[in-house]
């Protein structure tokens, strides 16, 4: 993938084998189907997302934090600063 800010390369890829996906199928299979995220069945982890996303929005006024993420998405979605 190309760095539209730059053009040089952004991410790289792995060059993995199909005999290699075993590990990652099995660790899709013991994951629960439902009630990881589920604010009835979860409440801990609910709220500890809630304190991430309260978290995130204290330090994106951090000029700095700020200018980072701006430069992030300006990278997925080209445009100008202006």
């Amino acid at each position: 993938m190309i760095d539209p800010m730059n053009g040089k390369p952004m991410v790289s890829y792995p060059d993995t084998q199909l005999s290699e996906i075993d590990p990652f199928v099995q660790s899709m299979l013991n994951t629960p189907k439902h009630g990881l995220h589920n604010p009835f069945k979860n409440k801990e982890r609910y709220l500890m997302l809630g304190e991430v996303s309260r978290k995130c929005a204290e330090v994106l006024h951090d000029k700095e934090v700020f200018d980072f993420f701006v430069k992030c998405v300006m990278r997925t979605v080209p445009k100008s600063k202006g």
